[in-house]
């Protein structure tokens, strides 16, 4: 592959603007090659000019395929922070293939069991309580019956938590449950919000 077909394909791969930030960073720290601690003659120079770029061109299209792929499969830690950039806090982002949930109906209440399939791996790790701090239910049409709410926390065992959603005054239908939020805590830390999408449907 030539390099301008090179560049194009480097081009199409889509990253978010923090992991490009941390590319960026990592090759701002590496120590530039000085061609004058090497000497050579004037061909084997033009050689190595050629070939350098294309080394790091081919360095960079590995990172970035490896961070892509990580990207999507496993969640990661994020700062939140002000708009002066002190970090005030941490979320934990893109944890949707990390959270099993099922859900079944007892007494006029929604009964989502949620799995943490990774338990011995930060963040879950260190959780003692696990609750939902934001999910909605829609109709199979598409309209909102609850919007933006929030459950409370509930305890782990064993990698699990079941956690109780109210159903008090939704009519009998078929239903969707969708969570864009859980919370995390232990007693010695702040909570920690995981971030991803997880969709149930019911029937009441």
């Amino acid at each position: 592959m030539n390099m301008k077909n090179f560049k194009k394909t480097i081009e199409k791969i889509e990253m978010s603007q923090e992991i490009q930030e941390r590319i960026i960073r990592n090759c701002n720290s590496k120590r530039t090659f000085d061609m004058e601690e090497y000497p050579m003659n004037k061909s084997k120079k033009f050689q190595l000019r050629k070939l350098i770029p294309l080394a790091a061109a081919l360095s960079v299209f590995v990172c970035l395929s490896i961070v892509g792929v990580a990207a999507v499969k496993n969640g990661f830690f994020k700062d939140v922070t002000y708009w002066n950039g002190t970090v005030i806090g941490t979320t934990y982002e893109q944890a949707s293939e990390e959270i099993e949930v099922n859900v079944t109906i007892v007494d006029n209440e929604l009964m989502v069991l949620v799995t943490m399939l990774f338990p011995d791996k930060p963040p879950y790790s260190v959780f003692e309580e696990f609750g939902i701090s934001s999910y909605q239910i829609t109709d199979m049409s598409g309209i909102v019956i609850i919007k933006d709410a929030g459950t409370e926390l509930s305890q782990i065992s064993d990698g699990q938590a079941e956690i109780k959603i109210s159903l008090e005054g939704i009519e009998s239908g078929n239903y969707k449950l969708i969570i864009n939020k859980y919370v995390g805590s232990a007693k010695a830390d702040q909570p920690l919000e995981i971030s991803g999408i997880w969709e149930c449907e019911f029937k009441l």
